[in-house]
């Protein structure tokens, strides 16, 4: 019996000794884990939340440059340049014009566009630095068409598109954005080489990636 007693008061002193030590490894980790985050500038999670969630006025008006991404049916996607300007009416709504440039080719038919775009912006988490919106609007699309036939036309085509996107203020003056619509266009129409008319669907997916300057 005092045999049993003597083990079973060994026992339960090494099992507080792990218990012990495991305590003291896991309280040093974590110590040792905020310091270096702390000399690394690392911000904790309500660091990041603020940050997140500060307010940060836009100005009345910015301008940007832009890459611009189209992909229409039947034709290879690619990226291209652009610009916009943006209208800030108060912090909830803002109103964008905004140019682009693009080429497609059909088969045969070669075509280069400018498209012009008017653009409504609601932001969802109004006056912060990272906020989400959506955005709707219309567009004109100047169209110079080179048919197969070796002639040329140019055509004004219109649409609408509708989308969203996103923007993160770096500080006061600039910003970058990145924004996805739909764009439902006017076919393109053109003329082979037997004087065949022929239309080609110009609907597809657009994706711009923008740097703002704002004042």
């Amino acid at each position: 019996m005092k045999r049993q007693s003597v083990l079973s008061r060994f026992a339960r002193r090494v099992v507080r000794s792990n218990v012990v030590t495991k305590v003291r490894v896991g309280i040093a980790t974590v110590l040792i884990g905020g310091g270096l985050a702390g000399g690394l500038g690392m911000p904790s999670a309500t660091q990041a939340e603020n940050y997140v969630f500060d307010d940060v006025e836009k100005g009345l008006v910015s301008l940007g440059g832009r890459a611009t991404y189209f992909d229409p049916p039947g034709a290879s996607p690619k990226w291209y340049g652009g610009a916009q300007a943006r209208l800030h009416l108060g912090q909830i709504f803002a109103i964008e014009g905004s140019v682009d440039y693009r080429e497609k080719k059909y088969g045969d038919t070669f075509t280069r566009t400018y498209p012009v775009q008017v653009s409504a912006l609601i932001y969802l988490l109004p006056g912060k630095r990272i906020s989400p919106f959506l955005l709707g609007g219309g567009g004109w699309y100047y169209t110079n068409v080179n048919n197969p036939n070796g002639a040329s036309d140019t055509q004004n085509r219109f649409g609408a598109h509708a989308g969203g996107g996103v923007q993160w203020m770096l500080n006061t003056r600039f910003s970058i954005d990145s924004t996805y619509r739909y764009v439902w266009l006017e076919t393109i129409d053109s003329t082979n080489q037997n004087i065949k008319d022929k239309s080609f669907n110009d609907n597809g997916h657009m994706v711009t990636v923008g740097l703002n300057f704002h004042f």
